[in-house]
């Protein structure tokens, strides 16, 4: 919240915090005390010969002047205080507000890349090309749903998937419950409508009631043209629903870990709420204000008054999608809730002061002040001793106990501005660093579930069988890396995707998508097609050809590798299996991490920024392995492979958990949040998989 709304709201404002309230009125008081003593002296000087009084009265007018100045520097530190109290509440607001739309925009960023691929799915092609009178179609249903149901166990977020043919007639659909048998639902002609060629987005995304999700209320549904295997004729449309009511669910969890009195929702373009963390105070369907022009506003809702702020997405990747806003209130009464700030380190208040340029020009005037009335009242004293006016001693020493009441207050009200500050900073920096965190989990739970998914693909399955019976030609080896290039083009985090046999000899291999480049430390890597027929490391290909089945997957240690231009990243692995034998292994699909481009923006995304949204000076954030080994950092003296002496505290953290320090880097002391990852629905929760990597993120003092 801005200044000037600070000032318009002044009078609610204060209506909700006491502390202030009480800081208000204990100046009031001393400053009317100050006003008696005044009074008394000028009576004083009254009763004196014409020479005291002559030199007494400048004293006086002193004295009031300086209690002028004193009550000026009153206002403004009042002001400060309200203004950096209401700052701490509209950050954590824009924060929250900021994370649900943007995680939830880069979630729905991937969708678009499943709608493209799956579209394209041979099996699924060869089904949409059958009659609808075709004796062979039911059991060739069965089939793909099956097919279907594999690939929703990859990719859980999606609760329904459906293929319907050129009359709106369902071919396929993963729900064995569902009635549906057809559609009329427009969206179904306007995803026909678009073209198949050319530049632009190929999918429809669309939010709302459908006869395709019947007593669902509305849905969130990407949708694409299947066309035939020459990419020209339309055969039906493929349907993805995403399952939003259960992931904005994990969404507002894990907001609610931060700041449980925040109510969370996503508005439309409209305003209206599609999903809210808590449907009491931001009901379904229910319509919010638009806080667009400020970063947060005073809001009336049902009569009760609200802090509110709405945030629009940052995008991802040049997405943005849906016109969709992150939206966060908290009730008035409610938002300014006392906290502690135990555990300090020394001089760290100290520290901090000089972050608020108005808070050290207050101190600096009020301690001035202080010394000159200090002064004033000593001198003065010395003066009314001479001319034996012990009354208008007792005014002059009772103004310097006035002064020293005043400069108590102002140390003690500054001390709990500056905890302000702190716990700002410190509530910022945890939150930021759980955000890096789960971004991170969310991104790289799309690659386990992409290399178990297309570790599935027909062609791969059969060519490798063909491969290990006798061999491939060279048109079927160009085949396999078409293939490998149409999806790496359309999965950009992928550096390069690898398909080996099962000794691990590479058959075919991506390059990288257009505007990447091999990351080449050195000028002794491979690049490109140098890597077929050479074989693989064989510790995380062995590992891959163990693996129980094909919903499991093997992940490499975070090192440097050949296929990433020996630079260090993860590689994502799984066993590919014949097609006829399930547990016969044939192969290997191998997916290699771009880690430099996308933990990079991760970590970008989430520094300390100031009031133009600038990254701080200075700060920096990084992801690191308990060990303290650095992963990924913005920082350019501690980068990836580095090793960091974490503090205790830090490496002691449970999975999910937080907390801060006080700690020196590059010989500076920093303010550091730290967060430990704890997964992302199934991915190193249940599946087997652990990775448990730091998230720091620190501004400088």
């Amino acid at each position: 919240m801005d200044s000037e709304s600070v000032e318009r709201h002044r009078k609610a404002l204060l209506r909700v915090l006491p502390v202030i309230s009480g800081y208000i009125s204990s100046f009031a008081s001393i400053n009317k005390r100050w006003g008696a003593a005044i009074t008394a002296g000028m009576i004083e000087a009254g009763r004196m010969d014409q020479e005291a009084a002559t030199l007494f009265n400048p004293l006086i007018q002193d004295m009031s002047a300086t209690k002028e100045k004193f009550r000026l520097i009153q206002d403004r530190l009042i002001t400060a205080i309200l203004y950096e109290i209401v700052k701490k509440t509209a950050s954590e607001l824009a924060d929250a507000a900021t994370f649900a739309i943007n995680i939830l925009k880069r979630n729905l960023y991937e969708r678009t890349a499943d709608v493209g691929y799956l579209a394209t799915d041979g099996v699924l092609q060869q089904l949409m090309a059958m009659p609808h009178d075709d004796p062979g179609l039911e059991e060739a249903a069965e089939r793909m749903a099956l097919r279907l149901a594999e690939y929703q166990k990859e990719y859980t977020v999606y609760d329904e998937i459906i293929a319907l043919d050129l009359q709106g007639r369902v071919r396929v659909r993963l729900d064995p419950a569902s009635q549906v048998t057809s559609s009329s639902d427009p969206l179904l002609a306007r995803t026909l409508a678009v073209a198949p060629a050319g530049p632009g987005d190929k999918y429809l995304e669309t939010f709302g009631p459908t006869d395709l999700r019947p007593g669902k209320g509305s849905a969130l549904i990407y949708s694409q043209a299947i066309l035939d295997a020459d990419g020209l004729r339309p055969l039906g449309v493929l349907c993805l629903c995403f399952d939003f009511e259960d992931e904005m669910r994990r969404v507002f969890s894990d907001l609610a870990q931060g700041n449980g009195t925040l109510a969370v929702c996503i508005l439309d373009e409209r305003g209206a709420v599609i999903a809210s963390a808590d449907p009491k105070k931001a009901p379904l369907g229910s319509s919010m204000p638009l806080v667009l022009e400020r970063d947060c506003d005073l809001i009336a809702l049902d009569g009760c008054e609200y802090l509110a702020t709405t945030q629009k997405t940052d995008g991802y990747q040049g997405f943005y999608g849906l016109a969709w806003y992150g939206h966060a209130l908290v009730p008035l009464e409610q938002a300014f809730a006392a906290e502690a700030h135990a555990g300090l380190a020394a001089g760290a208040l100290a520290s901090l002061e000089r972050m608020s340029g108005e808070l050290a020009s207050i101190q600096q005037e009020s301690d001035d002040i202080l010394d000159d009335m200090t002064l004033d009242s000593l001198n003065g004293q010395i003066k009314a001793a001479k001319f034996q006016a012990d009354g208008f001693v007792e005014v002059l020493r009772f103004v310097n106990t006035v002064g020293r009441e005043i400069g108590h207050m102002f140390k003690e009200s500054i001390a709990g501005l500056e905890a302000t500050i702190l716990s700002s900073h410190t509530h910022g920096l945890q939150f930021r660093a759980f955000q890096a965190n789960n971004i991170a989990d969310r991104n790289l739970y799309e690659r386990a579930n992409d290399v178990c998914w297309w570790g599935l693909t027909p062609l791969f399955r059969s060519a490798l069988a063909r491969l290990a019976a006798g061999g491939l030609s060279e048109a079927e080896r160009q085949d396999l890396r078409q293939n490998l290039q149409y999806i790496n083009d359309l999965y950009t985090p992928y550096l390069r995707l690898v398909l080996a046999d099962a000794q691990g000899r590479v058959v075919a291999v991506s390059d990288p998508p257009a505007g990447l480049d091999d990351r080449c430390a050195g000028a002794a890597c491979r690049k490109g097609q140098d890597f077929v027929g050479e074989l693989l490391p064989a510790e995380l290909v062995q590992r891959a050809l163990r693996l129980p089945s094909a919903a499991h997957y093997a992940v490499s240690a975070f090192e440097p590798t050949p296929l990433y231009g020996n630079r260090p990243t993860y590689i994502y692995a799984t066993a590919v299996r014949d097609p006829e034998h399930d547990a016969r292994v044939v192969g290997v699909l191998q997916i290699v991490f771009d880690a430099e481009p996308q933990f990079a923006a991760m970590l970008e995304d989430v520094l300390p920024r100031d009031e133009r949204k600038k990254p701080l000076p200075g700060s920096l954030a990084l992801f690191a392995e308990r060990s303290g080994r650095v992963i990924a950092s913005t920082s350019e003296t501690h980068p990836a492979g580095q090793t960091l002496d974490l503090p205790q505290g830090f490496a002691a953290l449970a999975p999910g958990q937080r907390a801060w320090e006080q700690l020196q880097l590059d010989g500076r002391a920093h303010l550091a949040g730290c967060q430990v990852s704890d997964g992302y629905r199934e991915f190193k929760t249940s599946d087997g998989y652990e990775n448990e990597l730091l998230c720091l993120v620190c501004m400088p003092l």
